[in-house]
Protein backbone atom coordinates (compact mmCIF):
# COMPACT_ATOMS: atom_id res chain seq x y z
CA UNK A 1 0.00 0.00 0.00
CA UNK A 2 1.25 3.23 -1.13
CA UNK A 3 1.16 6.57 0.85
CA UNK A 4 0.47 9.90 -1.39
CA UNK A 5 2.72 12.78 -0.14
CA UNK A 6 0.86 15.67 1.12
CA UNK A 7 0.73 19.20 -0.19
CA UNK A 8 0.29 21.13 2.61
CA UNK A 9 -0.84 24.78 1.92
CA UNK A 10 1.97 27.42 2.83
CA UNK A 11 -0.26 29.08 5.51
CA UNK A 12 -0.42 26.06 7.32
CA UNK A 13 3.12 26.12 8.85
CA UNK A 14 2.65 29.57 9.45
CA UNK A 15 -0.69 28.71 11.43
CA UNK A 16 0.76 25.86 13.40
CA UNK A 17 3.66 27.74 14.36
CA UNK A 18 2.03 30.70 15.90
CA UNK A 19 -0.44 28.22 17.77
CA UNK A 20 -3.79 28.44 15.48
CA UNK A 21 -4.07 24.99 15.02
CA UNK A 22 -6.53 22.89 16.96
CA UNK A 23 -5.83 19.20 18.31
CA UNK A 24 -8.04 17.99 15.56
CA UNK A 25 -5.93 19.74 13.27
CA UNK A 26 -3.00 18.60 14.58
CA UNK A 27 -4.23 15.09 15.21
CA UNK A 28 -4.07 14.80 10.98
CA UNK A 29 -0.83 15.84 10.60
CA UNK A 30 2.05 13.46 11.20
CA UNK A 31 4.72 14.25 14.14
CA UNK A 32 7.45 13.82 11.69
CA UNK A 33 6.19 16.73 9.75
CA UNK A 34 5.22 18.43 13.07
CA UNK A 35 8.93 18.11 14.03
CA UNK A 36 10.28 19.51 10.71
CA UNK A 37 8.02 22.25 10.96
CA UNK A 38 9.64 22.70 14.73
CA UNK A 39 13.07 22.59 13.04
CA UNK A 40 12.14 25.38 11.05
CA UNK A 41 10.61 27.35 13.62
CA UNK A 42 13.71 29.74 14.46
CA UNK A 43 14.98 30.30 11.26
CA UNK A 44 16.14 32.95 9.31
CA UNK A 45 14.92 33.51 5.85
CA UNK A 46 15.63 35.64 2.81
CA UNK A 47 12.90 38.63 2.92
CA UNK A 48 11.67 38.31 6.11
CA UNK A 49 11.25 42.02 6.03
CA UNK A 50 8.11 41.33 3.90
CA UNK A 51 5.81 39.65 6.34
CA UNK A 52 6.80 41.37 9.46
CA UNK A 53 4.08 43.61 9.44
CA UNK A 54 1.37 40.17 9.38
CA UNK A 55 3.65 38.47 12.20
CA UNK A 56 3.22 41.88 14.40
CA UNK A 57 -0.87 41.69 14.09
CA UNK A 58 -0.38 38.07 14.29
CA UNK A 59 -1.97 37.77 18.13
CA UNK A 60 -4.15 39.98 17.41
CA UNK A 61 -5.60 37.89 14.57
CA UNK A 62 -5.03 34.64 16.76
CA UNK A 63 -7.21 36.15 19.80
CA UNK A 64 -9.92 37.46 17.51
CA UNK A 65 -10.21 33.86 15.76
CA UNK A 66 -9.99 32.26 19.01
CA UNK A 67 -13.18 34.39 20.87
CA UNK A 68 -16.32 33.73 19.28
CA UNK A 69 -17.97 36.94 20.18
CA UNK A 70 -14.94 39.29 19.12
CA UNK A 71 -14.79 37.19 15.75
CA UNK A 72 -18.66 38.68 15.23
CA UNK A 73 -17.92 41.72 15.72
CA UNK A 74 -15.09 42.20 13.51
CA UNK A 75 -16.56 40.29 11.24
CA UNK A 76 -19.81 42.92 11.61
CA UNK A 77 -17.05 46.30 11.49
CA UNK A 78 -16.08 45.19 8.27
CA UNK A 79 -18.79 44.85 6.08
CA UNK A 80 -19.77 48.25 7.32
CA UNK A 81 -16.53 49.59 6.89
CA UNK A 82 -16.87 47.89 3.43
CA UNK A 83 -19.91 49.82 2.73
CA UNK A 84 -18.81 52.68 4.31
CA UNK A 85 -15.56 52.52 1.25
CA UNK A 86 -17.86 51.72 -1.59
CA UNK A 87 -19.81 54.83 -1.23
CA UNK A 88 -17.40 57.13 -0.10
CA UNK A 89 -14.94 56.24 -2.71
CA UNK A 90 -18.10 57.15 -5.08
CA UNK A 91 -18.68 60.33 -3.75
CA UNK A 92 -17.08 63.37 -4.86
CA UNK A 93 -15.22 65.62 -2.71
CA UNK A 94 -14.98 62.64 -0.14
CA UNK A 95 -12.79 64.89 2.07
CA UNK A 96 -15.52 66.92 2.36
CA UNK A 97 -17.55 64.17 3.38
CA UNK A 98 -14.91 63.08 6.16
CA UNK A 99 -14.41 67.08 7.36
CA UNK A 100 -18.72 67.46 7.58
CA UNK A 101 -19.16 63.83 9.26
CA UNK A 102 -16.16 63.49 11.33
CA UNK A 103 -18.01 63.59 15.14
CA UNK A 104 -20.05 60.79 13.43
CA UNK A 105 -16.70 58.94 12.81
CA UNK A 106 -14.55 59.43 15.85
CA UNK A 107 -17.72 58.49 17.79
CA UNK A 108 -17.54 55.50 16.00
CA UNK A 109 -13.67 54.74 16.21
CA UNK A 110 -14.28 55.47 19.74
CA UNK A 111 -16.86 52.79 20.35
CA UNK A 112 -14.81 50.24 18.14
CA UNK A 113 -11.87 50.63 20.40
CA UNK A 114 -14.12 50.51 23.36
CA UNK A 115 -15.98 47.44 22.60
CA UNK A 116 -12.91 45.12 21.44
CA UNK A 117 -10.10 46.66 22.40
CA UNK A 118 -8.37 47.08 19.36
CA UNK A 119 -5.51 49.64 19.08
CA UNK A 120 -6.57 53.14 17.60
CA UNK A 121 -4.13 52.65 14.37
CA UNK A 122 -6.33 49.67 13.16
CA UNK A 123 -10.02 51.06 13.66
CA UNK A 124 -8.93 54.07 11.80
CA UNK A 125 -8.49 52.15 8.79
CA UNK A 126 -12.23 50.30 8.91
CA UNK A 127 -13.14 53.86 8.33
CA UNK A 128 -10.33 54.55 5.77
CA UNK A 129 -8.69 57.65 8.02
CA UNK A 130 -5.08 58.00 9.62
CA UNK A 131 -4.65 57.86 13.18
CA UNK A 132 -3.26 61.37 12.69
CA UNK A 133 -6.55 62.53 11.25
CA UNK A 134 -8.84 60.72 14.01
CA UNK A 135 -6.51 62.64 16.80
CA UNK A 136 -6.31 65.85 15.03
CA UNK A 137 -10.03 65.84 14.88
CA UNK A 138 -10.13 64.59 18.31
CA UNK A 139 -8.75 67.46 19.39
CA UNK A 140 -10.34 70.06 17.30
CA UNK A 141 -12.83 72.58 20.19
CA UNK A 142 -15.52 73.80 18.53
CA UNK A 143 -16.07 77.27 19.19
CA UNK A 144 -19.43 78.76 19.55
CA UNK A 145 -18.56 82.68 19.20
CA UNK A 146 -17.25 81.81 15.55
CA UNK A 147 -18.85 81.95 12.38
CA UNK A 148 -16.86 78.84 11.23
CA UNK A 149 -16.88 77.07 14.63
CA UNK A 150 -13.12 77.07 15.01
CA UNK A 151 -11.08 77.89 18.01
CA UNK A 152 -9.50 80.80 17.86
CA UNK A 153 -6.96 79.43 19.96
CA UNK A 154 -6.47 76.22 17.43
CA UNK A 155 -6.58 78.56 14.65
CA UNK A 156 -4.50 81.40 15.26
CA UNK A 157 -4.83 82.59 11.42
CA UNK A 158 -8.38 83.25 11.16
CA UNK A 159 -9.74 86.45 11.54
CA UNK A 160 -10.17 87.58 14.81
CA UNK A 161 -13.27 87.59 17.00
CA UNK A 162 -12.90 91.63 16.79
CA UNK A 163 -12.77 91.78 13.04
CA UNK A 164 -15.48 89.18 11.97
CA UNK A 165 -17.61 91.63 14.54
CA UNK A 166 -16.30 94.67 12.36
CA UNK A 167 -17.39 92.96 8.78
CA UNK A 168 -20.76 92.32 10.31
CA UNK A 169 -21.50 95.67 11.43
CA UNK A 170 -20.48 96.57 7.75
CA UNK A 171 -22.47 94.19 5.93
CA UNK A 172 -25.30 94.41 8.32
CA UNK A 173 -25.50 98.15 8.35
CA UNK A 174 -28.76 99.65 5.87
CA UNK A 175 -26.67 102.62 4.97
CA UNK A 176 -24.00 99.75 3.31
CA UNK A 177 -27.11 97.77 1.81
CA UNK A 178 -26.38 96.86 -1.85
CA UNK A 179 -23.20 97.66 -1.86
CA UNK A 180 -20.08 95.47 -3.57
CA UNK A 181 -17.92 93.59 -1.15
CA UNK A 182 -15.70 95.42 -3.58
CA UNK A 183 -16.50 98.65 -2.09
CA UNK A 184 -16.88 97.01 1.18
CA UNK A 185 -13.71 95.69 1.62
CA UNK A 186 -11.78 98.76 0.40
CA UNK A 187 -13.81 101.02 2.92
CA UNK A 188 -12.43 98.21 5.84
CA UNK A 189 -8.91 98.89 4.62
CA UNK A 190 -9.04 102.58 4.45
CA UNK A 191 -10.35 102.94 7.96
CA UNK A 192 -8.37 100.06 9.42
CA UNK A 193 -11.34 98.22 10.43
CA UNK A 194 -9.70 94.63 8.73
CA UNK A 195 -6.92 94.31 6.93
CA UNK A 196 -7.09 91.04 5.26
CA UNK A 197 -7.22 89.47 1.74
CA UNK A 198 -10.02 90.45 -0.79
CA UNK A 199 -10.97 86.34 -0.58
CA UNK A 200 -11.19 86.28 2.72
CA UNK A 201 -13.18 89.55 3.62
CA UNK A 202 -15.64 88.30 1.05
CA UNK A 203 -15.83 84.75 2.44
CA UNK A 204 -16.43 86.19 6.22
CA UNK A 205 -18.82 89.05 4.76
CA UNK A 206 -21.38 86.00 2.74
CA UNK A 207 -20.69 83.95 5.79
CA UNK A 208 -21.80 87.28 8.29
CA UNK A 209 -25.09 87.50 5.84
CA UNK A 210 -23.93 89.79 2.82
CA UNK A 211 -26.79 90.79 0.43
CA UNK A 212 -26.58 92.34 -2.66
CA UNK A 213 -29.59 93.32 -5.01
CA UNK A 214 -29.93 91.18 -7.81
CA UNK A 215 -29.33 92.92 -11.15
CA UNK A 216 -31.09 91.82 -14.24
CA UNK A 217 -28.34 88.47 -16.02
CA UNK A 218 -27.08 90.41 -19.37
CA UNK A 219 -24.42 88.88 -21.43
CA UNK A 220 -21.05 90.28 -20.35
CA UNK A 221 -20.09 93.16 -23.61
CA UNK A 222 -16.83 93.43 -24.73
CA UNK A 223 -15.81 97.50 -24.48
CA UNK A 224 -12.62 99.11 -24.63
CA UNK A 225 -10.18 100.07 -21.88
CA UNK A 226 -8.44 102.90 -21.71
CA UNK A 227 -4.21 103.68 -20.42
CA UNK A 228 -4.77 106.99 -18.93
CA UNK A 229 -7.51 109.19 -17.56
CA UNK A 230 -8.98 111.36 -20.28
CA UNK A 231 -8.28 109.17 -23.59
CA UNK A 232 -11.92 107.45 -23.60
CA UNK A 233 -14.77 109.40 -22.35
CA UNK A 234 -18.09 107.52 -23.12
CA UNK A 235 -22.08 108.97 -22.50
CA UNK A 236 -25.35 107.41 -22.88
CA UNK A 237 -29.20 108.15 -21.76
CA UNK A 238 -30.92 106.71 -19.38
CA UNK A 239 -34.59 107.22 -18.40
CA UNK A 240 -35.58 107.73 -14.18
CA UNK A 241 -39.09 108.20 -13.63
CA UNK A 242 -40.40 110.17 -10.87
CA UNK A 243 -44.20 110.39 -9.19
CA UNK A 244 -45.24 113.93 -9.93
CA UNK A 245 -43.29 114.77 -12.85
CA UNK A 246 -42.80 111.86 -15.45
CA UNK A 247 -40.18 110.41 -16.96
CA UNK A 248 -36.47 112.55 -16.41
CA UNK A 249 -33.26 111.55 -19.16
CA UNK A 250 -30.14 111.58 -17.38
CA UNK A 251 -26.92 111.29 -18.94
CA UNK A 252 -23.81 110.68 -17.53
CA UNK A 253 -20.36 111.33 -18.75
CA UNK A 254 -17.80 108.93 -17.77
CA UNK A 255 -14.08 108.63 -18.30
CA UNK A 256 -13.08 105.18 -18.74
CA UNK A 257 -9.60 104.64 -16.90
CA UNK A 258 -10.40 106.18 -13.68
CA UNK A 259 -14.63 105.39 -13.98
CA UNK A 260 -15.31 108.37 -12.54
CA UNK A 261 -18.34 110.38 -13.75
CA UNK A 262 -17.06 113.66 -15.19
CA UNK A 263 -20.44 115.46 -15.30
CA UNK A 264 -23.92 114.88 -15.79
CA UNK A 265 -27.37 116.40 -16.54
CA UNK A 266 -31.34 115.39 -16.20
CA UNK A 267 -33.71 116.95 -18.45
CA UNK A 268 -37.57 116.29 -18.53
CA UNK A 269 -37.81 117.56 -22.22
CA UNK A 270 -36.38 115.80 -25.37
CA UNK A 271 -32.81 114.95 -24.80
CA UNK A 272 -31.44 116.15 -28.11
CA UNK A 273 -27.97 117.13 -29.56
CA UNK A 274 -28.13 120.54 -27.87
CA UNK A 275 -28.41 118.76 -24.76
CA UNK A 276 -25.67 116.96 -25.64
CA UNK A 277 -23.44 119.39 -27.01
CA UNK A 278 -23.79 121.31 -24.03
CA UNK A 279 -22.91 118.68 -21.08
CA UNK A 280 -19.79 118.22 -23.32
CA UNK A 281 -19.16 122.02 -23.49
CA UNK A 282 -19.68 121.80 -19.52
CA UNK A 283 -17.65 118.82 -19.08
CA UNK A 284 -14.11 120.23 -20.97
CA UNK A 285 -14.13 123.55 -19.03
CA UNK A 286 -14.74 121.78 -15.46
CA UNK A 287 -11.81 119.76 -16.11
CA UNK A 288 -10.19 121.96 -18.20
CA UNK A 289 -9.94 119.20 -21.02
CA UNK A 290 -9.26 122.20 -23.51
CA UNK A 291 -5.58 122.28 -22.41
CA UNK A 292 -4.66 118.66 -23.20
CA UNK A 293 -2.26 117.43 -25.99
CA UNK A 294 -3.29 114.39 -26.38
CA UNK A 295 -6.23 112.92 -28.17
CA UNK A 296 -9.30 112.16 -26.86
CA UNK A 297 -11.87 109.91 -27.68
CA UNK A 298 -15.78 110.37 -27.50
CA UNK A 299 -17.64 107.20 -27.27
CA UNK A 300 -21.29 107.07 -27.81
CA UNK A 301 -24.37 105.06 -29.15
CA UNK A 302 -26.32 105.79 -32.39
CA UNK A 303 -29.05 107.64 -30.91
CA UNK A 304 -30.20 111.14 -32.51
CA UNK A 305 -29.15 113.11 -29.85
CA UNK A 306 -25.71 111.97 -30.67
CA UNK A 307 -25.79 113.84 -33.85
CA UNK A 308 -26.43 117.05 -35.30
CA UNK A 309 -25.14 119.53 -33.34
CA UNK A 310 -23.18 117.49 -31.48
CA UNK A 311 -21.15 115.72 -34.20
CA UNK A 312 -20.82 119.96 -35.81
CA UNK A 313 -18.79 120.60 -32.09
CA UNK A 314 -16.58 117.77 -32.52
CA UNK A 315 -15.76 118.44 -36.22
CA UNK A 316 -14.85 121.91 -35.67
CA UNK A 317 -13.33 121.76 -32.29
CA UNK A 318 -10.58 123.99 -32.50
CA UNK A 319 -8.53 123.27 -29.60
CA UNK A 320 -5.04 121.30 -28.74
CA UNK A 321 -6.69 117.90 -28.07
CA UNK A 322 -7.89 115.84 -31.24
CA UNK A 323 -11.06 114.56 -30.50
CA UNK A 324 -12.96 111.74 -31.81
CA UNK A 325 -16.30 111.18 -31.87
CA UNK A 326 -16.78 106.91 -32.74
CA UNK A 327 -20.55 105.15 -32.31
CA UNK A 328 -20.33 101.76 -30.49
CA UNK A 329 -20.90 98.11 -32.15
CA UNK A 330 -20.75 99.85 -35.56
CA UNK A 331 -18.73 97.63 -38.32
CA UNK A 332 -15.89 99.91 -38.19
CA UNK A 333 -16.01 99.96 -33.98
CA UNK A 334 -17.66 96.48 -33.31
CA UNK A 335 -17.05 97.09 -29.35
CA UNK A 336 -20.06 98.37 -26.67
CA UNK A 337 -20.29 101.20 -24.92
CA UNK A 338 -20.94 98.88 -21.72
CA UNK A 339 -18.59 101.57 -19.70
CA UNK A 340 -21.94 103.84 -19.76
CA UNK A 341 -24.38 101.17 -19.82
CA UNK A 342 -22.62 99.68 -16.13
CA UNK A 343 -23.33 103.41 -14.61
CA UNK A 344 -26.89 103.12 -15.33
CA UNK A 345 -27.11 99.96 -13.80
CA UNK A 346 -24.99 101.08 -10.75
CA UNK A 347 -27.75 104.15 -10.02
CA UNK A 348 -30.45 102.13 -10.68
CA UNK A 349 -30.07 99.04 -8.60
CA UNK A 350 -27.06 99.81 -6.41
CA UNK A 351 -28.05 103.26 -5.49
CA UNK A 352 -31.74 103.68 -6.16
CA UNK A 353 -32.49 100.20 -5.03
CA UNK A 354 -35.81 100.22 -7.02
CA UNK A 355 -36.79 103.53 -5.09
CA UNK A 356 -38.96 106.14 -6.99
CA UNK A 357 -38.16 110.30 -6.22
CA UNK A 358 -41.85 112.01 -5.84
CA UNK A 359 -40.86 115.04 -8.26
CA UNK A 360 -38.25 115.99 -10.09
CA UNK A 361 -36.40 118.33 -7.08
CA UNK A 362 -36.43 115.09 -5.10
CA UNK A 363 -34.95 113.29 -8.18
CA UNK A 364 -32.00 116.10 -8.39
CA UNK A 365 -30.91 116.02 -4.86
CA UNK A 366 -31.04 112.21 -5.28
CA UNK A 367 -28.93 112.04 -8.99
CA UNK A 368 -26.46 114.78 -6.86
CA UNK A 369 -26.07 111.89 -3.80
CA UNK A 370 -24.94 109.40 -6.19
CA UNK A 371 -22.69 110.96 -8.10
CA UNK A 372 -20.94 111.90 -4.73
CA UNK A 373 -21.12 108.12 -3.98
CA UNK A 374 -19.97 107.00 -7.31
CA UNK A 375 -16.83 108.95 -7.34
CA UNK A 376 -15.79 109.36 -3.45
CA UNK A 377 -17.48 106.47 -1.62
CA UNK A 378 -17.09 103.60 -3.86
CA UNK A 379 -14.30 101.25 -4.88
CA UNK A 380 -14.11 99.47 -8.33
CA UNK A 381 -12.17 96.60 -8.16
CA UNK A 382 -9.29 97.87 -11.04
CA UNK A 383 -8.46 100.60 -8.68
CA UNK A 384 -7.38 98.40 -5.86
CA UNK A 385 -8.94 101.22 -3.37
CA UNK A 386 -8.90 104.48 -5.07
CA UNK A 387 -11.78 106.50 -5.62
CA UNK A 388 -12.44 107.44 -9.25
CA UNK A 389 -11.54 110.80 -8.38
CA UNK A 390 -8.68 110.43 -6.98
CA UNK A 391 -7.73 108.64 -9.95
CA UNK A 392 -8.70 111.96 -11.99
CA UNK A 393 -6.54 113.79 -9.41
CA UNK A 394 -3.41 111.66 -10.28
CA UNK A 395 -3.40 108.91 -7.93
CA UNK A 396 -1.95 105.56 -9.35
CA UNK A 397 -4.04 102.12 -8.69
CA UNK A 398 -1.44 100.04 -7.27
CA UNK A 399 -2.48 96.70 -5.77
CA UNK A 400 0.03 96.00 -3.32
CA UNK A 401 -0.31 99.76 -1.49
CA UNK A 402 -1.95 97.32 1.36
CA UNK A 403 0.32 94.57 1.16
CA UNK A 404 2.39 96.09 4.50
CA UNK A 405 -0.65 97.05 6.50
CA UNK A 406 -2.29 93.43 5.12
CA UNK A 407 0.82 91.65 6.75
CA UNK A 408 1.06 93.58 9.71
CA UNK A 409 -2.39 92.37 10.41
CA UNK A 410 -1.85 88.90 10.00
CA UNK A 411 1.16 88.71 12.41
CA UNK A 412 -1.16 90.69 15.00
CA UNK A 413 -3.96 88.52 14.74
CA UNK A 414 -2.08 85.50 15.66
CA UNK A 415 -1.03 87.06 18.78
CA UNK A 416 -4.79 88.21 19.85
CA UNK A 417 -6.01 84.68 18.87
CA UNK A 418 -3.37 82.99 21.11
CA UNK A 419 -4.55 84.64 23.61
CA UNK A 420 -8.26 84.75 23.23
CA UNK A 421 -10.16 83.70 26.53
CA UNK A 422 -13.53 83.55 25.75
CA UNK A 423 -14.66 80.83 23.83
CA UNK A 424 -17.67 79.11 24.61
CA UNK A 425 -16.67 75.12 23.46
CA UNK A 426 -18.99 72.99 22.11
CA UNK A 427 -18.65 69.47 20.74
Amino acid sequence: MTHKKRNYHSLIPVLYAKGLLGKQQLNKIPKRTLQHWNKNKDKTYDFESWVMPFEEHIEGIKKTYERKQLKKVIQFIIKVSDGYHRVLTNVNKNKTVLKENAEYIIGSIDEIVFQSHIKVKRACKFYGVSSDWYYREKRKANCALNIFNNCFKQHPNQLTFKETNAIEQLVKAPKHFGKTKVTLYYHALRHNLVSCGKSTFSKYAKALGYQKPKKPKIPPKKGIRATRIFEWLHVDITLVPTLDNGMQKVAFVKDNFSKAILHYASVYEKADSKFITKLFKETFDKHNLYSLTKPINILTDGGSENKGDFTTWVHHFNAPPVVSKITARTKDFPLSNSMAESTHSIYKTEFLKGQVSKTRENHLESLNRFVKYYNYERHPADLCGLHPMEVINGKIPDKDYYKNQIAEAKINRVITNKVFNKCVFTR
